[in-house]
């Protein structure tokens, strides 16, 4: 079974303009994607940090676990930090750690949080740029630009696409798609495994 959840999550999102005719459906869709770049650039401007919301609440959280964290220092950049009965090391210069997720997803994990305070080192000058305020703006400064009625569209004869030809297929038109054997199913408003 393939599962392709940004699909999925497109679909739903354009779920009342699905069934209309294909011109009403990207109007639709247009409409929605110019509102959703002017809420997102709007929602920035209104950010209290220079980083996102989201990479701060990662951060507090990562800071938190930082916390319980001990840390050993070579002398040089490298950091070995103790998490329990865990042991990674940190590389300050080359802004990895051992448990990949600072270099993963740009934000430093609970290792390099405690190597950097060990450095003396603001934390959160390190979050990666794609998080930052200016980064944002950047991805949601371009707007789509309003478009006339249909009548004003031009549109010459010699262009205009006749629908295909609609054959009447055999048997009754299927309504729910087809799910795998072991796929899980909802039961009584649960979603459970199957039996099998």
């Amino acid at each position: 079974m393939v599962d392709n959840n940004f699909t999925e999550s497109f679909n739903k999102w354009i779920l009342e303009a699905r069934n209309k005719p294909i011109i009403k459906m990207l109007e639709d869709i247009r409409l929605k994607v110019m509102n959703l770049l002017k809420n997102r650039e709007e929602e920035c401007r209104n950010w209290k940090e220079e980083i996102s919301p989201y990479a701060i609440e990662l951060y507090n959280d990562y800071r938190v676990i930082a916390i319980e964290c001990k840390v050993i220092f070579n002398g040089d950049y490298g950091y070995e930090v103790v998490e329990g009965k865990d042991k990674h090391t940190v590389n300050l210069e080359l802004k990895k750690c051992t448990c990949r997720a600072w270099n993963l997803i740009g934000i430093p994990c609970p290792h390099a949080i405690k190597a950097l305070m060990h450095d003396k080192q603001d934390p959160l000058s390190v979050v990666h740029w794609w998080y930052s305020k200016e980064a944002y703006m950047l991805a949601y400064m371009h707007k789509l630009q309003p478009v006339r009625g249909e009548k004003f569209w031009k549109i010459e004869p010699e262009h205009s696409m006749e629908p295909p030809e609609v054959h009447k297929m055999m048997g009754r038109p299927k309504v729910k798609r087809k799910r795998e054997k072991d796929e899980a199913r909802k039961r009584k408003g649960v979603w459970s495994a199957s039996r099998k």
